[in-house]
């Protein structure tokens, strides 16, 4: 009798399963411009230290992305800027004493990249120049969406903060 009694309640179980077709409808929805990889702040009560770049690194990436259900029929210009305020923020928060990155220790041919039409992301590489980076010091340098081309910006996922262990 009990077999009897799974085998129906398993019957049932499976039987009550159905596809649902139901859509979510985005038309209300204004596009946004992101920074994908942000960390800054951050998104829980508990969220994680960002984690530390390795010693030498030669080429970090902003990421800009359009953050939409599809992509958009027009360019967007995302333009960046250095956020070296957050330094105090972020020694803070994780009692740490970053230093901010020398401006001669980087270099952006610009700080404007143009996510193409039709296409949701588009990527500005840094160089960084681990020979202006003195001994063991650690640094620190964060960029911010400053602008994009009149579209939103999230205010939640704008910002990254790299940072960069001496030896």
């Amino acid at each position: 009798m009990k077999s009897t009694i799974y085998l129906l309640l398993v019957l049932l179980s499976m039987c009550s399963c159905k596809k649902n077709d139901y859509r979510l409808d985005y038309s209300g929805i204004k596009p946004i411009v992101i920074v994908p990889n942000a960390n800054w702040p951050g998104k829980s009560l508990y969220d994680p230290q960002p984690s530390d770049s390795l010693f030498g690194v030669q080429k970090l990436k902003l990421y800009a992305r359009v953050s939409y259900a599809a992509a958009l029929d027009h360019p967007v210009k995302v333009t960046f800027k250095p956020a070296p305020e957050l330094l105090a923020d972020y020694n803070t928060k994780w009692y740490t004493a970053y230093e901010l990155l020398p401006a001669d220790a980087y270099q952006a041919s610009s700080l404007e990249v143009t996510i193409p039409a039709n296409v949701k992301e588009a990527v500005l590489p840094v160089s960084i120049f681990p020979d202006k980076i003195a001994g063991t010091t650690d640094y620190f340098m964060a960029f911010t969406i400053s602008s994009a081309g009149g579209e939103n910006v999230a205010a939640n996922a704008k910002t990254i903060i790299f940072t960069l262990k001496g030896q």
